[in-house]
This record gives C-alpha cells, structure tokens and sequence, in this order.
C-alpha cells in the first residue's frame, strides 16, 4: 500500500506521455484528426456551384441533417418507398407545392434532388426548378433511389404528410414503373 501513490503517478505520468505523443503524431499527419475546430471542419467539400453530388457525401449530409432530399418521382413510387426524410416533389407539380415546402429548405447546407434510374431525368428538372426559383445550393444524387437502398441507408414507406388540404395521393396503376420517365 506505501507503493499506491508513486504506481498512481507512474501511469499518470505515462499517460500523459501518450497523449502527448498521439497529439504530435495526429498533427505531423497531412490526413489527420480534426481535433480542433472539428464541428467547424467538414469532410463534405461541396461545389457552390451546385451540380451532381456523390452517394457518399449525400449520406454525410443525412446522418449530420445538413441536408434535405426531395423525392422528384411520381407520388406512388415515394409511397412504396423513400429516402427516410425526403419530401415528395415531381417536378410536374412544383409550382403548385414549391411555397409550401420552401420553410423546410431554409437553413441546409445542401437540397438534394433525386430520382431512380440512370437516365431519370426528373431530379435534373426538379434541381432546374429550384435554381431557377432561387434555392441555393441545390444537388443532384444521380440514381439516387437505387443508390440508397444498395448502401442500406435509411429509407421509409407510406405517403408524405399532406402538405395542401385535401392533397391526394397520385396513382398510375404501374406498380414500381415511373410514370414520368418510364425508367424502373
């Protein structure tokens, strides 16, 4: 027991070391922690420009909820499922909803568009919309659909809550088929 307080300072004094060592280390490293000012640094760089944005930095911006995602497919297809989040909104019907939705942009980093295929074209028109209405960095997730459920991201099923009175859901009888660019 007269051992306790030098064994306690010994590893106090060790660990002190460590950290020390570890610190130096991480900030001698070009791909090192950001230990400071961490909340301030992000690893998304993205182009103010706006444009198309990768599956990896769109997934970024979901788990830190610096971003929202508009679902540009018909109403159907966001019903049997969507982005955990997204808000439904084909480019078809944009003027209509465009005020309603526009408080739930405000404050994010990134609007992100998408829609489901390669060649779908309604998350281009829907980003050309909300430029052209004065959003600011809006994105494009190419194949953004399939994209997301391949990483297993969080997604949900069902209808949006109504954002007009009245709003009805849009049904095509085309179960899992687009009805807006025929892609699935």
């Amino acid at each position: 027991m007269r051992n306790a307080p030098r064994i306690i300072g010994q590893s106090l004094g060790i660990l002190a070391l460590s950290a020390a060592f570890a610190f130096g280390v991480n900030a001698l490293r070009p791909d090192g922690l950001p230990l400071a000012n961490a909340a301030a640094k992000s690893s998304v760089q993205l182009d103010t420009t706006g444009g198309e944005i990768a599956i990896k930095d769109a997934a970024l911006l979901f788990i830190s909820g610096r971003a929202v995602f508009l679902d540009a497919r018909s109403q159907l297809e966001y019903e049997m499922g969507h982005v955990q989040g997204a808000i439904s909104l084909p480019p078809r019907e944009f003027a209509a909803q465009f005020q309603d939705i526009k408080p739930a942009l405000q404050g994010k980093e990134a609007v992100i568009t998408y829609c489901d295929g390669e060649r779908c074209p309604l998350s281009i028109a829907l980003a050309k919309h909300l430029r052209d209405a004065g959003v600011k960095n809006v994105y494009v997730l190419k194949n953004g659909w399939t994209l997301w459920q391949a990483e297993k991201l969080p997604t949900a099923k069902g209808a949006a809550m109504s954002r007009m009175p009245g709003a009805q859901s849009a049904q095509t009888g085309q179960e899992g088929i687009c009805r807006d660019c025929g892609n699935k």
